[in-house]
C-alpha cells in the first residue's frame, strides 16, 4: 500500500483493513509460497516485501528462510506496519525491519538478495519508476518477483449483478486514484521496458465454493465503500443494496467466487 503525489491508495487500512489483508494472505499462502519456491529464493540472506501491507510474506518468508535472513517489509501504513510488527513479535520473529517507505522512494542500492512485490504495481500510476526502483535495490544476480491482478479476469457462478457491478465500480475506483486494475497482462511489458530480460511469468486464479477466500469480493467492496460515495460513483443505499446482495450470494451454498486472474513474473539480474 504505496502512496504519493502519483497514487492514492484506495482501499481503507488500519485494523479492519489489516484483517481483510489476512484473510487475502489466507487464500493466496499456497500459491505465493509455491511461486517463491519455484523462483528459488531458499538460499537468499536479503529479502524485500515492497509496498507490505500486513507483511503475510514477510512473515512466511522469515520462517522460511530462518533467523540469519534479513527481512525488510516496506509500506506507507503505520497503523498497519505496527499490526504487522507485533504479529511477528508474537511469533518470535525479530529478523524483519518494518519500515514506512512509499515504493517511489525505495532507498536501497543493490542490497536485497530477491526484492517481492505483491498487488502493489496495481495501485501506482507510474510502475515502472517503482520497478526501476526494486530492480536497483536487487543484487548482481539476485531475483525481483511480481504478482499482480488482472481484475476482470474474475469469475463467479452463477452469474450475478452484485459481483459484476463491484467489479466495475473497483476498477473505475482504483483507475481514478491513479492505478490500473487490469494490469497483470502488462507485467512481462514492464520488464522488458525496466531492461529485466529472461523472466518467466505464469497465471493462477484462487476460487472459492466455501471458506474465508470465497469472501473476499464482498470484504473488499466494503473497504472501498468511502471512496465510491465520496467520488459519487455509487450511493450509501445503492450501496448498502449491493452489499446486501453480494453478501447473499457469498452465503449460498451452491455459489462459487474467485479471487482475480493473477500474473507472477519473476526473474534473474
Amino acid at each position: 500500500m504505496q502512496e504519493d503525489s502519483r497514487n492514492k491508495y484506495v482501499i481503507s487500512g488500519g485494523e479492519e483493513g489489516k484483517n481483510r489483508l489476512n484473510v487475502l494472505a489466507g487464500a493466496m499462502q499456497p500459491y505465493t509460497s509455491a511461486l517463491l519456491q519455484t523462483a528459488g529464493i531458499t538460499e537468499a540472506k536479503t529479502f524485500l516485501d515492497n509496498g507490505c501491507g500486513g507483511a503475510n510474506v514477510a512473515i512466511m518468508v522469515a520462517k522460511m528462510l530462518g533467523p540469519e535472513a534479513k527481512i525488510v517489509a516496506t509500506d506507507i501504513d503505520e497503523k498497519i506496519l505496527a499490526l504487522a510488527a507485533e504479529e511477528a513479535e508474537q511469533q518470535n520473529l525479530h529478523n524483519i525491519s518494518f519500515l514506512k517507505m512509499p515504493a517511489y522512494e525505495l532507498a536501497y542500492h543493490h542490497y536485497f538478495d530477491i526484492a517481492y512485490a505483491r498487488f502493489l504495481l496495481s495501485h501506482l500510476n507510474d510502475p515502472l519508476s517503482a520497478l526501476l526502483k526494486m530492480k536497483d535495490s536487487v543484487k548482481a544476480g539476485g531475483k525481483i518477483i511480481i504478482e499482480d491482478i488482472h481484475f476482470s479476469g474474475h469469475f463467479c457462478y452463477p452469474k450475478n449483478r452484485a459481483f459484476d457491478k463491484y467489479l466495475e465500480l473497483y476498477t473505475e475506483v482504483v483507475k481514478h486514484h491513479g492505478g490500473n486494475a487490469e494490469i497483470g497482462p502488462e507485467l512481462p511489458a514492464l520488464f522488458d521496458a525496466a531492461g529485466i530480460k529472461s523472466a518467466s511469468f505464469d497465471v493462477v486464479q484462487p476460487c472459492f465454493k466455501t471458506g474465508d477466500g470465497k469472501w473476499m469480493a464482498y470484504i473488499t467492496l466494503k473497504r472501498i465503500s468511502h471512496a465510491l460515495v465520496k467520488e459519487n460513483m455509487i450511493t450509501e443505499a445503492e450501496l448498502d443494496d449491493l452489499l446486501r446482495e453480494l453478501e447473499a450470494f457469498t452465503e449460498a451454498a451452491n455459489t462459487i467466487i474467485s479471487l482475480p486472474r493473477i500474473f507472477r513474473i519473476w526473474a534473474d539480474l
